[in-house]
Formats: structure tokens, C-alpha cells, sequence
């Protein structure tokens, strides 16, 4: 299968990409994480709240050379306000993917918060006629969810939860050499202030979801509501959760998805997805890829 090259090869501008060299970034929200060879069908790599796909250069790097992988990211600033809904933000990115790969099978990946809107979007390709070979979340839960107990006061959940991700990178970090370690932290400052930049927004009362891809994403996540999903799903879980939340093995998703199959990867909540542990998760991920090589 021959990718559709004309949203990829038209007007692109340069950037250095967070795995290194040149990323190039077309003006649409589609981007090259992994260029691939031969004909095997893309992984389509679904952004979460923080809009970029800077996460799934780690899945890369372990996924076979040939197999392409392209990231969906948030629009630019100046289109979020058009983009308040999940649904309208899945049309979005549909129309991209349709723009790299006019028909089907397509391969589609969701990480926590964009899980919601992967599974959105593979919601309406079928909805489309369009066959989906593949759909995997990666720590994702539904809308809603999760929900702590009755037990455990917010402030103290966000406080553990953020001090054992503090500890996760800390343990990275001990294992880098100099130049990689300024490299993963400066990484992880730039996500750290557009954290703090979206707080602020919401501190200052300024919701408009015009001023931040993070409060559009949020905004968007909060009303939607997931219809039931009459395909199949595979879901990568961390086997190690945040203290405090109810959260069944399946994240809640069995209600939803007629198809259901979960993968317990090691590791805590989110960070499967980065070293040391994106190994393993890159090596179950090329499983089901190659499971669907008839379709893929």
C-alpha cells in the first residue's frame, strides 16, 4: 500500500524532532514520527492533553524500521476554539488520516487522555464505512473515569500520584549519560510549563479553550459522552495504578467495547510509554501489528 503523499510532501517547514535529526511538520496537524518503507499501512499516533506526539518517538524506536508511524497533533492556537467538542476534534484528524491513507484498515493509537479521543476517531472512520485492523489504548480510561474513593482527598492523590512520576524520571535520569540527561530534561521542562502555562489560565479565569491546547482538550474531554464501540479493542494497562482510584482491570472500557482484550504491561500509571518499559510495550504493540498483517 502506497501512502497518499500530497498532505505530507506539501508546504512543510523544518523542526528538530525530540528522537533526533529533522522532523517535518506539515501545516496540517500531521506529522512524520517514522517515515517507513515498502507498503505496510501506517500506525496513526493519536495525541493526548498536551497536543504533541513527542511520547511515541520512544514506541519507534522498538517498532520494526518499516513500519510507518504517523502522530496527530492538536491544531495550532488559532483553531482550538473550533475544536471545543471531542467529536469535532475526531473530524479533524480524520480527515488527516484520510489525507495519508484513503481507505482502510487503519491502525490507530491513543495514550491516557488521548485514548478518548482515538477511540472517537476510530468511532466515526467505522461510522464511515472504514474498517479499523487495529485500535490500542495505552493507560487510557474512559470519560469519567477514573474516580477516587471516598477515602482519599484530591490534593493528597495529585500529591502521591505526582511524586511517584517525580521518582520514575529521577530513576531515568540516574541511568543517562550528561548529554542525554540534559536532553530528557529539557523535555520534560517544556511539558512541565505548558502544564503550568494551562493552570494558570484556569487560575486567571481564562477558560476560553482559544488560549491553550490543554484546557480545549479538557474542555472537550469533559462533555463528551463514548457510545458503545461494536469493534475490537486492545487496551495496554500499567500493572501498577495510582493509590486512592477505583480502577477495575479492564479501566472501565468492558461496558463500552464489544472486543475487549487487556495487556498488563510493568510499571506504574503512564510510563510504560517511555524507557525503560516502551520496550515492552513496543514488543506487545508489534505482536497485534503483526497479528493483522493480512489486513496491515
Amino acid at each position: 500500500m502506497i501512502l497518499a503523499t500530497a498532505a505530507l510532501e506539501t508546504k512543510k517547514r523544518r523542526r528538530h524532532s525530540p528522537g533526533g535529526g529533522e522532523l517535518f511538520v506539515t501545516r496540517s496537524t500531521l506529522v512524520t514520527i517514522q517515515p517507513g518503507s515498502g507498503s505496510k499501512r501506517p500506525l496513526f499516533c493519536v495525541h493526548a492533553e498536551a497536543g504533541d506526539v513527542s511520547l511515541y518517538y520512544g514506541i519507534a524506536r522498538h517498532l520494526a524500521a518499516d513500519r510507518p508511524l504517523l502522530g496527530l497533533c492538536a491544531p495550532a492556537a488559532d483553531g482550538l476554539d473550533a475544536h471545543r467538542r471531542l467529536e469535532r476534534m475526531a473530524k479533524h484528524h480524520v480527515r488527516e488520516i484520510k489525507s495519508a491513507q484513503p481507505e482502510g484498515p487503519y491502525l490507530i493509537v491513543g495514550e491516557c487522555t488521548g485514548g478518548a479521543l482515538a477511540y472517537e476517531i476510530a468511532q466515526q472512520l467505522r461510522a464511515a464505512g472504514q474498517e479499523i485492523a487495529l485500535l490500542a489504548l495505552v493507560d487510557a480510561f474512559p470519560p469519567g473515569l477514573p474516580r477516587l474513593h471516598s477515602s482519599m482527598p484530591r490534593p493528597l492523590y495529585r500529591i502521591l500520584h505526582r511524586s511517584r512520576i517525580l521518582g520514575f524520571h529521577a530513576a531515568n535520569l540516574v541511568r543517562l549519560g550528561m548529554r542525554e540527561k540534559l536532553a530528557y530534561a529539557a523535555s520534560k521542562a517544556q511539558r512541565a510549563r505548558r502544564a503550568l502555562r494551562a493552570k494558570s489560565y484556569r487560575v486567571l479565569g481564562r477558560t476560553a479553550a482559544s488560549v491553550s491546547p490543554q484546557l480545549a482538550f479538557r474542555e472537550a474531554l469533559a462533555t463528551y459522552d463514548a457510545a458503545p464501540y461494536a469493534g475490537s479493542m486492545v487496551l495496554f494497562r500499567a500493572a501498577r495504578m495510582p493509590l486512592g482510584i477505583h480502577a477495575s482491570p479492564d479501566l472501565g472500557w468492558a461496558g463500552l467495547v464489544a472486543d475487549l482484550e487487556v495487556e498488563t504491561i510493568p510499571g506504574y500509571f503512564t510510563t510504560p510509554i517511555s524507557e525503560p518499559g516502551v520496550r515492552v510495550l513496543a514488543d506487545r504493540l508489534s505482536a497485534h501489528l503483526g497479528e493483522r498483517a493480512g489486513q496491515a
